[in-house]
């Protein structure tokens, strides 16, 4: 039992991508690639830099995207959200792809100005505990796999 309990544990670690503290990463939904990411195990949701956020009705949400072009999506929830200084806010939340590692994975994420912060692209737990294992020493593993692959 304990050589099958062994043999499942590597599997299982040997089946996920490790993934480093910080990446580039593609959104197809909204033609943008490289875009920089901090790999967030501490958050719950993953969030994305947008401006202009507002209601059209109960079921749109209209943004703008790192400051470029304006899209309509259905939003998927609003919930309140605490941010990492404690305070709570009302956030939209879309459904949207992100290419990790040349895998799409589809992404409950929050609409959020994270203009003040490092990073416009917050990726949470609700993607890494699919495929991931973190090693914060490293950075931009999935982004030089993609750019190896080119030449």
């Amino acid at each position: 039992m304990k050589i099958f309990f062994c043999f499942f544990l590597f599997i299982n670690l040997y089946s996920k991508d490790i993934i480093g503290a910080i990446d580039k990463l593609d959104f197809s939904d909204f033609n943008l690639q490289n875009i920089e990411s901090r790999i967030d195990t501490g958050a719950t949701n993953s969030s994305l830099h947008c401006t202009n956020i507002e209601s059209i009705d109960d079921n749109f949400v209209k943004f703008k995207v790192l400051g470029n072009k304006l899209f309509i999506e259905p939003i998927s929830k609003i919930k309140e959200v605490k941010s990492s200084n404690g305070i709570s806010q009302k956030r939209f939340f879309i459904k949207t792809e992100i290419i990790i590692f040349g895998k799409t994975y589809i992404s409950e994420l929050s609409l959020n100005d994270r203009s003040s912060m490092s990073y416009p692209f917050l990726l949470g737990r609700d993607i890494l505990v699919q495929d991931f294992i973190i090693d914060v020493s490293k950075k931009n593993l999935s982004y030089n796999q993609k750019e190896s692959t080119k030449n």
